[in-house]
């Protein structure tokens, strides 16, 4: 597996809202999030990165989709 670049994409996250409302008046907010990792994969769906990489395997990985993606910036280059 190619050495991946180590990145960090702001986001906004998508979220629910639990229980009954009762009428009261809902508010939609868009917050940033931020996630860091190895960025294993990218393609015009969006990108995967792995919290924990090696060269042979890689895991905890988490989907983010290229709608919800406002920034990637690459931190460094892994040196293996």
């Amino acid at each position: 597996m190619k050495s991946p670049k180590l990145v960090i994409v702001k986001w906004i996250d998508a979220y629910h809202l639990d229980g009954w409302m009762f009428g009261e008046n809902t508010e939609i907010t868009a917050e940033p999030c931020w996630s860091t990792g190895f960025l294993v994969k990218q393609n015009k769906k969006g990108v995967m990165l792995a919290q924990t990489w090696f060269p042979e395997d890689c895991a905890n990985l988490i989907f983010i989709p290229k709608g919800m993606i406002q920034k990637i910036t690459k931190l460094g280059d892994l040196k293996t």
